[in-house]
């Protein structure tokens, strides 16, 4: 039997399967259980795909599972069945790669669990601030970016004129007058003057077409463009171009993350020392070498 590949018929069996999985809520395993396919003196039981069928499956969709299911264990058996004679016993003893892996998990489990209940997230602006400052290369920006007010309206929006009025303008007043505008009439609008912005990401907004976003940018503060459908606005507050270092305020998220890395570090170094220290002290441990 180890080089016969035996295929039940799936036509008389697969109304039994059904039968079977259906009537009762569990199944235990028997010597009389119908075999469903065997490879390579594996075997393949009833049992074995009862919980691969939902509950709403169609008969017709159930056949269709078991077979695709049938089919794939059998294949696996045979890749199976070669690959262990390709291999030698060397290479087959997986004991020590699937205890290390283990062993590996219980740790990142334990240091992450150690990391929730003891990482000080709080990081304040002058943290920040002095890392920005000493780091300041690393923060070179690889794309240019925008602050921006932007607005875009249909072609018949009421009051366009009061709109050009308003979202040239950086007077708080005119700018609160400008949200209550863009929330009744526009369909899509940005207005945060102290946000930077990817320029890519607002050119995907509107249609600008210009092959150097350089020289865009230093030509250009005010744009009124249109479309078939609707009107944008877009005034141009401040740039930054790529390859320049970035402003603290875009690259805050990013220094945030490498602090909290690093206190992450520090705090898993600490337990590690902490822990080795304290099974010296209590003799949990020989070196016989």
């Amino acid at each position: 039997m180890n080089h016969i590949i035996k295929f039940t018929k799936l036509s008389k069996l697969i109304p039994l399967c059904f039968f079977v999985l259906y009537s009762c809520d569990y199944f235990p395993r028997t010597i009389d259980e119908e075999v469903v396919a065997t490879a390579f003196g594996e075997k393949l039981y009833i049992s074995d795909i009862r919980e691969i069928i939902p509950d709403n499956a169609s008969s017709e969709d159930s056949i269709n599972i078991v077979r695709r299911y049938v089919d794939n264990w059998v294949r696996q058996q045979i890749i199976l069945e070669h690959a262990r004679k390709s291999l030698s016993k060397e290479q087959m003893d997986f004991e020590k790669k699937i205890r290390d892996y283990e062993n590996s998990l219980i740790i990142y489990a334990f240091e992450n669990q150690f990391i929730r209940e003891n990482l000080d997230t709080t990081i304040k602006k002058s943290q920040i601030k002095e890392y920005y400052e000493n780091h300041k290369e690393d923060f070179k920006l690889k794309e240019n970016i925008v602050k921006v007010t932007y607005v875009k309206v249909p072609l018949n929006a009421p009051d366009q004129n009061l709109l050009r009025r308003l979202y040239r303008s950086n007077e708080p007043e005119d700018l609160a007058e400008l949200e209550e505008y863009c929330t009744q009439h526009a369909a899509t609008y940005y207005i945060d003057t102290d946000a930077w912005l990817l320029f890519n990401e607002l050119l995907r907004e509107v249609p600008v077409r210009s092959s150097n976003q350089e020289a865009f940018l230093q030509n250009n503060r005010f744009i009124e463009i249109s479309d078939e459908y609707y009107r944008y606005f877009l005034y141009i507050h401040d740039f930054r171009l790529k390859d320049n270092i970035s402003p603290v305020s875009f690259a805050k998220e990013n220094i945030r993350n490498i602090i909290l890395n690093y206190r992450k570090h520090e705090l898993i170094k600490k337990l590690r020392n902490e822990l080795y220290r304290n099974a010296v002290k209590s003799n949990n441990f020989e070196i016989f070498i």
